[in-house]
């Protein structure tokens, strides 16, 4: 049965049946509560800023704190954005993007008379999260070649072909176009 008088007791009831249950006296209403509450967070805070703003050692990061945050940023900028991979048997995975060049440098360095200069990739859309790029579809390769090369298109080819046969055997990477742009030549 629900009082009339006092509507919201069904609520802090919970099922509306049986007879009214007073609240303890003990308890205050929840305005007075979230107030008190609200006003000694507020309190923690200030007293903080305070601390903060004394230079007070117990509210500053510790120079090993503050090392290990650094160190953790410069890694994550080193290593890039995670990039979702094909999914192995073993289930999804990402790769982080210094990884990715590194296999694409390796096979582009690996045809005779050319250099990898630069990598970049074009993603499809993530389906693991905004912190994720998708798999990429899209390589472009800037290099650098000999200026003993006698068929530049060649060159290109045989890079083109190392990049694919290396994301393939390696990160099972089957549906991409790589572009090559020969950006330099370069003395043996």
């Amino acid at each position: 049965m629900i009082d009339v008088e006092h509507p919201d007791e069904h609520d802090r009831r919970g099922t509306g049946e049986g007879e009214h249950v007073p609240e303890p006296p003990d308890r205050e209403p929840d305005d007075e509560a979230t107030q008190r509450y609200l006003d000694l967070i507020r309190s923690v805070h200030d007293e903080w800023t305070t601390l903060e703003a004394e230079g007070d050692s117990s509210v500053q990061l510790s120079a090993t704190a503050l090392s290990t945050i650094k160190e953790a940023v410069r890694a994550d900028f080193r290593h890039g954005a995670h990039v979702e991979m094909p999914p192995t048997a073993a289930g999804p995975y990402t790769l982080s993007e210094m990884a990715l060049r590194t296999v694409v440098r390796d096979a582009v360095d690996s045809v005779p008379g050319v250099i990898a200069l630069r990598t970049a990739f074009d993603h499809g859309l993530p389906e693991g999260g905004h912190r994720v790029r998708g798999v990429p579809h899209r390589v472009r390769c800037r290099i650098s070649v000999s200026v003993d090369a006698r068929h530049l298109t060649g060159v290109a080819d045989a890079v083109r072909a190392a990049v694919l046969a290396e994301l393939r055997e390696h990160l099972a990477l089957t549906d991409l176009r790589v572009d090559i742009h020969i950006e330099d030549l370069h003395d043996d």
